[in-house]
């Protein structure tokens, strides 16, 4: 007698599999997730430095101030860099918050002679640091 139809081991060993397959596929997801969001991060702080060392470029002056970094533009405009809890945040005349970059562990800024040094720590443990030469400097 040939019965065609589905006995209740193969069943079984159907769900099993299938219930394998969703536990795995989460954590699958989270690893590249994580791989996407550490690539993103780098990004952001490339186009951070980029802003950053525009404005300090065209900058006339330029001091530290309360941990932040205050830079006079030619135009009059004072534009401050600061950290904000895990972020480096942006004001013009103090005003505003712009958010430059984010998820950062540690902030160090120093101007010597014209040159400004920043440094960042990422939130993946990896320092990104700078050093820029503010155009109109006269030593």
């Amino acid at each position: 007698m040939n019965e065609k139809g589905i006995t209740l081991l193969e069943l079984m060993l159907t769900v099993t599999i299938l219930i394998a397959i969703v536990c795995v596929l989460p954590l699958i997801m989270n690893a590249s997730l994580q791989e996407v969001n550490a690539d993103f991060q780098h990004e952001e702080a490339q186009l951070f430095f980029h802003l950053f060392s525009k404005e300090v470029r065209e900058s006339s002056r330029i001091q530290i101030h309360n941990g932040g970094i205050e830079m006079l533009s030619k135009n009059g405009t004072t534009i401050r860099y600061e950290r904000y809890g895990s972020s480096i945040r942006r004001r013009v005349n103090n005003a505003g918050h712009e958010i430059v970059l984010q998820n950062i562990r540690e902030l160090f800024l120093e101007v010597t002679d014209g040159r400004v040094i920043v440094e960042v720590e990422l939130a993946d443990g990896q320092k990104e640091k700078r050093a820029i030469f503010q155009m109109s400097h006269k030593p």
